[in-house]
């Protein structure tokens, strides 16, 4: 326990210096201000009015493929430092010391998952507390709003959402031989996590949705979409048993990825 909290005392100290920690911290403000600001003024001053069904459409679009990417940058991240402690051999050097690989791993995890989360409430208060007007318009039959969503379901689904952090930098770190290939499952994984944004098709409203839930992050994506419309098909779940299988499903990639890079890394102990 003394070497995990010496470990979270060095990477508080270094909050501010770590270019990685830096990028965590501005990367949701820059966020909110493009869909929350910049990209509803955009489409207003293209003449598009914010109460005409193009501009419904977009911004439906642009708010799922938020909740879609969620926090896999943080995990991209995460994957990019475990890869690079893996290249230079540190994974190695943490072999011999009293805290394991495994431990090492599992606190990295949870440390880019509380930034992943942060930046997930940040985000989506403020689009509720700065941006409501341009989150609030009619989609088809449907009234959408997040200023009438439940604070306390925010925070669930942020942290639930969130697990995508760990999940997505395990698993490019467990695929990827180096960097550069990490980098490059880290391209067509992004696309891959945008495939949610298919249960805006009429196709994905019933049983086929759950075709899409081979995608860790349908599960949180498809639970808010639900509260913003106000939704509950008759092949819908409820808002937490979405919820509950996402976070199950998510927590089993990220322990089987942090296992199979242990073991790859060559560092295991005994």
């Amino acid at each position: 326990m003394k070497a995990y909290l010496k470990l979270l005392k060095y990477e508080l100290k270094n909050l501010l210096r770590d270019p990685m920690n830096m990028f965590l911290f501005v990367y949701p403000l820059f966020m909110l201000g493009m869909v929350g600001w910049a990209v509803p003024a955009i489409i207003e001053r293209s003449g598009i009015n914010n109460q005409s069904p193009e501009y419904a459409l977009t911004m439906i679009i642009l708010f799922v493929m938020v909740l879609s990417i969620g926090g896999f940058i943080s995990g991209a991240l995460l994957g990019f430092s475990l890869l690079e402690n893996k290249d230079e051999q540190t994974i190695k050097a943490i072999a011999v010391t009293p805290m394991s690989v495994r431990g090492y791993i599992i606190f990295k995890s949870i440390y880019s998952f509380v930034f992943g989360w942060l930046g997930n409430l940040v985000m989506l208060f403020g689009l509720q507390w700065f941006f409501a007007d341009a989150y609030s318009f009619e989609f088809g039959e449907f009234s959408f709003g997040i200023a009438n969503i439940d604070p306390l379901k925010i925070i669930i689904f942020s942290a639930v959402s969130s697990l995508l952090t760990p999940t997505a930098g395990a698993l490019i770190a467990a695929i990827s031989k180096n960097k550069i290939e990490g980098f490059a499952i880290m391209k067509s994984g992004g696309i891959v996590l945008i495939i949610p944004g298919l249960i805006l098709f009429e196709t994905f409203s019933d049983w086929k949705q759950y075709v899409l839930g081979l995608t860790p992050n349908f599960w949180p994506v498809k639970a808010f979409y639900n509260e913003a419309l106000n939704l509950q098909g008759p092949d819908d779940l409820s808002f937490y048993g979405y919820l509950i299988i996402g976070s199950i499903y998510m927590i089993g990639i990220a322990i089987l990825s942090i296992n199979f890079f242990t073991k790859r890394s060559g560092a295991e102990r005994g």
